[in-house]
């Protein structure tokens, strides 16, 4: 599991965190405020950014912890505080401590903050399985190491 850190798109084949957005215009701002010769440095530094952009930034972290909240009551038989203690519990290392979108948040984390885990074993012909299939995709050149993309059917894969 990766932490709830939105991406919002920066070029044709860019996308950045809505964080980085947000921190790289304050500290702009910041450093600007103290240093007013150096606003053309930060305003050719920020270029592919607009203020529609950091708006849409900042709505989209605003909105991190109602998200987490709702999947959080997807479960049936969570209760509302349930999902408080977890939503508690989840925040920090999911929203506001990982300072990368490649922050990993393992299966011993997620069992020690209370959510229902069960490990997986290597060994496991489900396992195989599933990464048999991950390398699939992974050689077809789909996501992450291309922009393919595949979707399961009831009786076949579709390439994208």
């Amino acid at each position: 599991m990766g932490p709830i850190d939105p991406q919002m798109i920066l070029g044709p084949n860019s996308m950045v965190s809505a964080k980085e957005i947000v921190a790289a215009v304050d500290e702009a701002e910041k450093r600007v405020n103290a240093n007013q010769g150096s606003f053309a440095l930060f305003s050719s530094l920020l270029s592919d950014v607009n203020m529609l952009m950091v708006e849409q930034a900042r709505s989209a972290l605003s909105r991190s912890e109602s998200l987490m909240r709702e999947s959080l009551s997807s479960l049936k038989n969570r209760t509302p505080t349930d999902v408080d203690r977890l939503a508690t519990n989840l925040k920090p290392p999911l929203i506001d401590t990982p300072s990368s979108h490649s922050a990993v948040f393992s299966a011993d984390d997620a069992i020690k903050n209370g959510l229902p885990v069960s490990k997986a074993n290597v060994d496991d012909d489900q396992w195989k399985l599933i990464w048999m299939l991950w390398t699939r995709y992974f050689s077809m050149r789909c996501f992450p190491v291309g922009n393919r993309a595949i979707y399961e059917g009831a009786r076949v894969s579709h390439v994208g």
